[in-house]
């Protein structure tokens, strides 16, 4: 049962949703199976499954797949032992009867109804109490050339089969091909087991000409409707519920957490079990609450989807966490690694959220010292920092002025409600919408820290970031065309970005808001000019941390920082001589003039 990859399947649509996980939906009829024209004998069904004996099945190979009890037997097999239930791979095309399906008449009636290549055969059968995990199949749809057919023997009302979230109905003794290449999974909480006839069979003329009659008759299988929201329910009273929320959050290991989970919610009369609570976080629909706010305290926005006329985020619960890490993207990993945070995210549309202004935001110009003063004052336990943000760059590009106030402030919910001072550091190609962020926070300071360009440039073209490698990203996000790319040499391609950044600050220099800063005013400058420009109270402890702070490696904490200037000034000797290098000289020195004035 493969889990990994993207399928693909006529009638199916991707969406990328929370913790970039890629939800899969049913865009058009049939694409989720067919209902085929059979309608088999139940009775002479049930006489033929009695006459397989208790001892005669096997337990399902894909252990990890369900809960419960999952068994099978073969009446035919790559093997020809009824012991044998693998399905075999898809290219596999030698199978054979079984002892079984020798003793059982009827069964062999069925499958001569089928005038294909058939491969394996089963009976599968789910006890009462147990599930099959949400899982997707390998090449085993029409579109393939290989179809998997569910015949149901005996089933229950408790019975649900879903297939990309939606509950198909399979009634006894009817025929249906199921797309198992889409997610499914099956729960039976009734009090019987559920058992199928599943048979597997290669795609000829006559399935094709079968499926086309069963399309142009409307033959999409029925649905039933969804169990009440149990789990929307329970997961709403975990919200609410602070205690709740954070004796789960305490708990290290996902495998308990799950267990615990269960038990939490049998106790309160929820029906849910494992794969139920796994299935409903990847595909949980967004909290929609019109207008109103909603309680955001303590939630991070880590993925935002601009699919819809409003913007909706994917949010974590991270009360306690601090965003030291030197990038956010960091910071958001170490939180998923607490299995609560990473099960229990919620949709919310950014409208939503609470306003909040920052106390101010940070451009650079790139490989300048911006994450050292984002890392260092981030150290002090009165201020969040939150450094360049994924979801806030969608935003940007996006160019909707309301939508970054939205995602701003959105950004700032983790701590809302304590002392923080709140600050952003952003992509340093940002600096090119810095008459948005003008516009939308006209009060916020902001300062664009930068170096000797020339040293930036020898340290792109050593180390490139994606700004620095053609091609890499939009090139008008830089101020670039699409025929730069190949027109220009990565040196030419660097010189033209750097020019840029220092332009587009430059445009604002006699802001009374923005403030110039050189690299070479750095450490000192942070708890210095910057803290005083971005009107930061630091008590003597935050202080003291930040100074701790300014000695380690900003993007990588765990060295000591080294002054790298001198094998910097070394490279920038043997750069030749051009036009490009002499207008970055002389942008850094109106630069310099303009943090002097």
């Amino acid at each position: 049962m493969a889990r990994d990859g993207i399928v693909k399947a006529p009638g199916v649509g991707l969406r990328v949703t929370r913790n970039g996980l890629i939800l899969i939906e049913v865009t058009a009829p049939g694409s989720a199976g067919l209902k085929l024209p059979f309608q088999f004998d139940s009775a002479l069904l049930h006489r033929d499954l009695g006459l397989i004996e208790p001892e005669e099945w096997s337990p399902h190979y894909n252990e990890k797949d369900f809960g419960g009890q999952w068994e099978g037997v073969s009446l035919r097999s790559a093997t020809g032992s009824h012991r044998d239930i693998l399905a075999g791979p898809p290219n596999q095309s030698a199978f054979r009867n079984t002892s079984l399906l020798e003793r059982c008449g009827y069964f062999r009636e069925v499958l001569s109804e089928f005038p294909c290549p058939l491969k394996s055969v089963r009976l599968l059968s789910l006890a009462p109490g147990s599930f099959i995990r949400e899982h997707s199949d390998h090449a085993l749809g029409y579109e393939d050339g290989e179809i998997r057919i569910h015949i149901p023997i005996r089933t229950n009302p408790g019975v649900e089969f879903y297939v990309c979230g939606e509950r198909l109905r399979l009634e006894e003794a009817s025929c249906y091909y199921v797309n198992v290449n889409l997610p499914h999974r099956v729960n039976n909480r009734g009090a019987t087991a559920r058992v199928h006839l599943v048979i597997d069979a290669r795609v000829n003329d006559w399935v094709r000409a079968l499926f086309q009659e069963c399309l142009a008759n409307g033959g999409e299988i029925p649905r039933s409707s969804l169990r009440p929201g149990d789990f929307n329910e329970f997961a709403d009273l975990v919200h609410s519920d602070a205690h709740l929320r954070e004796e789960l959050r305490a708990i290290p290991d996902r495998t308990d957490l799950l267990r615990t989970i269960v038990r939490e919610a049998l106790s309160r009369g929820f029906q849910l079990n494992e794969a139920d609570i796994e299935t409903a976080f990847r595909c949980r629909p967004p909290d929609e609450s019109g207008g109103a706010s909603q309680n955001t305290q303590g939630w991070v926005p880590i993925r935002v989807s601009l699919e819809e006329s409003q913007p909706c985020a994917t949010w974590i619960y991270a009360p306690n966490h601090r965003f030291t890490e030197p990038f956010f993207e960091d910071s958001v990993q170490a939180c998923l690694r607490n299995p609560f945070t990473a099960l229990f995210t919620r949709e919310i549309p950014l409208r939503s959220v609470t306003p909040i202004r920052p106390r101010g935001f940070i451009f650079h110009i790139s490989r300048c010292g911006s994450t050292l003063i984002s890392r260092s004052l981030a150290a002090a336990e009165s201020t969040l920092v939150m450094s360049e943000p994924g979801l806030l760059d969608e935003i940007v590009q996006a160019n909707r002025p309301e939508w970054l106030e939205w995602i701003v402030s959105a950004l700032g919910q983790s701590h809302a409600g304590s002392a923080a001072q709140y600050l952003i550091k952003l992509d340093s190609w940002h600096i090119h919408a810095l008459p948005m962020f003008r516009a939308v926070f006209p009060e916020v300071p902001w300062i664009f820290v930068y170096r000797d360009p020339l040293e930036v440039l020898v340290s792109q073209l050593s180390r490139p970031g994606i700004h620095a490698s053609p091609g890499a990203m939009d090139p008008g996000i830089l101020g670039l065309s699409a025929a730069d790319i190949t027109g220009l040499t990565r040196r030419q391609w660097c010189t033209r970005v750097l020019k840029g950044f220092m332009r587009a600050a430059l445009a604002f220099s006699g802001d009374p808001k923005g403030m110039f800063v050189d690299y070479r005013e750095l450490p000192g400058a942070i708890c210095g000019r910057i803290g005083e420009h971005f009107g930061l109270e630091l008590t003597a402890e935050d202080a003291a941390r930040v100074l701790a702070a300014t000695r380690a490696d900003a993007k990588n904490p765990s060295t000591e920082y080294t002054d790298d200037r001198d094998a910097k000034r070394k490279a920038i000797e043997s750069l030749a001589p051009d036009a490009g290098l002499e207008t970055l000289k002389e942008l850094y020195g109106q630069l310099h003039a303009s943090t002097a004035s």
